[in-house]
């Protein structure tokens, strides 16, 4: 393969300097003056007809925060992380793979992405931090694990929180979710995807356990898998259950050992993952969880030309179609397992599980777990 050549190389300086110099919303005369060049200088840089020194570029490098090196790579040449909590074997961790496929598809190759799974990154509150930093780049998963950094997440993550799809969808739209979490993400360096995975009423979330529950006053004394949300452990706690905190690349081996007797999640996961080995009962919550959001860095982000910026909305969206399609298969797989596991499903009434979960917001409420009247404001948005 041969050398680039120095003019090659210039585009590539050029190119990346204004991109970084718009991302950090910095005008030609205020970058110029920073780093001690001329305005005109600093432009032949950025449209590649100068070639740019170490020295200088070590300037412009410490100024808008990045490395030397940084400069000198291409998009092509950077493959953009994606961090998910799922395996890559799960209805959802394949077409989360199937979106980076399409990344590559509809950017013309000028975005790649490389899935890696919490096997390689770690838990979830490891890879948002790695994300906020910019070691992680992109981020798969439910939106409620930002919980902690948003008031309304941490509403929102819990069960039965909405009482109907139009609820959700107000709730999304809403100024509370623009300010209270877009806004709030975006000040933690996180941009969200336009493109959500909406599952509509499937899968539903349902309870798998060791014995036959249709009401929550039946979890009382039970060991519950708890994600890893705050929140959510103290909804646990309230409905009478024993938390137990097991991240979802332990969730197998936990069952399988016996730590845990039930566990809250998506219909397709207990498909995909046969949770039914290791217990017979799956009680239908009806209740759909929260849409899988895609947040990115926000500096990455900012980077990004508009047309590349359509490209990973574009991808998510197909590939959000593609899991849904996905997701019926499993669905109609779930016969055939409850036969081959001898495992029961049973349909349990929506209603005390939502009145327990209504007086258990605001007991949280008082106690301090987000500020006065989110509750009420939820409640609002159900009734517009």
């Amino acid at each position: 393969m041969s050398a680039p050549l120095e003019g090659d190389i210039s585009q590539v300086v050029g190119q990346r300097i204004r991109e970084a110099r718009k991302a950090a919303g910095l005008s030609l005369e205020v970058m110029a003056q920073s780093v001690g060049i001329s305005v005109p200088q600093l432009s032949k840089l950025e449209n590649g007809k100068s070639t740019a020194t170490i020295r200088s570029l070590a300037k412009i490098g410490l100024e808008l925060q990045r490395p030397p090196n940084y400069f000198l790579q291409s998009d092509q040449q950077m493959a953009r992380c994606l961090g998910t909590l799922v395996p890559s074997w799960d209805t959802e961790g394949r077409a989360i793979e199937k979106f980076a496929e399409l990344v590559g598809k509809r950017t013309g190759s000028r975005v790649t992405v490389a899935v890696f799974p919490a096997a390689q990154l770690g838990s979830a509150a490891t890879q948002i931090q790695a994300l906020m930093n910019g070691v992680l780049d992109l981020f798969a998963e439910s939106i409620g694990f930002f919980e902690r950094f948003s008031q309304p997440l941490r509403l929102a993550s819990l069960p039965f929180c909405f009482v109907s799809e139009t609820h959700y969808e107000r709730f999304q739209t809403s100024k509370l979710f623009n300010t209270d979490v877009r806004d709030t993400l975006r000040a933690k360096s996180v941009e969200l995807l336009n493109a959500n995975w909406k599952w509509g009423q499937a899968p539903s979330v349902v309870l798998i356990s060791k014995k036959l529950i249709t009401s929550p006053d039946e979890l009382k004394g039970l060991r519950v898998r708890c994600p890893e949300n705050e929140t959510f452990r103290a909804y646990l706690e309230r409905l009478g259950c024993e938390p137990v905190v097991v991240p979802w690349a332990k969730v197998e081996a936990t069952f399988q050992a016996d730590q845990i007797d039930a566990m809250i999640s998506k219909l397709s996961h207990v498909v995909s993952m046969r949770f039914t080995r290791y217990a017979r009962f799956m009680t239908q919550l009806d209740y759909r969880p929260l849409d899988l959001s895609f947040a990115i860095n926000r500096q990455l982000y900012q980077m990004l030309s508009p047309a590349l910026q359509d490209g990973l909305n574009q991808a998510a969206a197909e590939a959000g179609q593609y899991c849904i399609n996905l997701m019926t298969q499993t669905a109609d797989q779930l016969p055939r397992l409850l036969n081959e596991d001898g495992a029961v499903l049973v349909q349990a009434a929506a209603g005390p599980w939502h009145a327990r979960s209504m007086a258990i917001f605001d007991d949280l409420e008082r106690a301090g777990c987000w500020d006065r009247g989110l509750v009420a404001e939820f409640r609002a948005l159900a009734n517009n």
